[in-house]
């Protein structure tokens, strides 16, 4: 991909978007602070719409736990930190190091995901606010 190709957005719109979808997570002067020092192009496109703290697809997803909640059919409430799912079973670590795991049909859960937000803009993103938000995420030095 030619770099060019990416610089099509215009960063005063790409600030108003990341102001309404982003800044509930995320601060230009926080978190983001010096990004565009930090990443450019399209690693930092591909950070913007795929996030993982340890550089990208594939990494270890663990440095951003998910957590859970699970609640037994006595009205016992166990949380703690997600170690495994699937439809049949659900895992986790507890605040004393336990490990549990319960069978899905026998309790409800609600898992808790850090990362859900950016999930969820992959389905609202146009082609320009990506490219808008990619354009002010560049000026973040």
């Amino acid at each position: 991909m030619d770099v060019a190709d990416l610089q099509t957005g215009n960063a005063a719109a790409g600030q108003r978007y990341f102001d309404g979808a982003c800044a509930r997570c995320h601060s230009a002067t926080g978190d983001l602070a010096g990004i565009a020092t930090r990443l450019q192009g399209l690693p930092l496109l591909q950070r913007m719409l795929y996030p993982n703290p340890a550089g990208g697809r594939g990494a270890d997803p663990s440095r951003i736990p998910q957590t859970v909640s699970v609640t037994l059919r006595s009205g016992q409430v166990v949380t703690g930190k997600l170690t495994y799912r699937d439809e049949f079973t659900i895992a986790l670590i507890d605040s004393s190091g336990w490990q549990r795991s319960w069978p899905t049909a026998q309790v409800t859960f609600s898992v808790t995901d850090p990362l859900q937000a950016h999930v969820e803009q992959l389905a609202k993103y146009s082609d320009a606010d990506m490219h808008d938000v990619l354009a002010y995420l560049q000026t973040l030095r």
